[in-house]
């Protein structure tokens, strides 16, 4: 199993978000409503390419149809450092994969990867910073691994 510790970016408002430095950077993004002080998980995603088209496509497709605060959180991979850039878009995969599994009840959103999408690496998710609704570790056990 491997290790891994991404870094949660404050949430932001997605109309803001769009317009932020770190829009070309890659990695995952958790997006959240907020409705009547009630926070709704909807999202979670990646991008290997880059945070604003796939926020841009998500907000042409479907966040419109949402009433209240639409918030996005970017999520880097801090661990493991000095990785090339190929092992970073795999683990960004197995992680999007891995955070979907385990938050499947509470999104909204998802409809793939919800029970049979395998990440390429069995991973151990160390969340940090703004992570809101998520575990602050994630990880399977012996019977989910191979249940799985």
């Amino acid at each position: 199993m491997r290790k891994v510790r991404i870094e949660w970016s404050y949430p932001m408002d997605i109309n803001n978000i769009i317009y932020d430095e770190r829009m070309s950077d890659i990695g995952l993004y958790y997006i959240t409503r907020n409705f009547g002080g009630h926070i709704t998980d909807l999202y979670i995603g990646k991008t290997t390419y880059n945070f604003h088209s796939r926020l841009e496509s998500h907000i042409k497709n479907w966040l419109g149809d949402h009433r209240g605060l639409i918030q996005v959180r970017l999520g880097y991979i801090v661990y493991p450092q000095n990785i090339t850039r190929q092992y970073r878009k795999e683990l960004i995969d197995s992680a999007e994969k891995t955070l979907i599994y385990f938050m499947r009840d509470k999104l909204k959103h998802n409809k793939q990867c919800m029970k049979d999408c395998y990440p390429k690496y069995w991973l151990d998710i160390y969340n940090t910073r703004y992570i809101g609704n998520l575990s602050p570790r994630l990880h399977f056990n012996h019977e989910e691994w191979y249940g799985w």
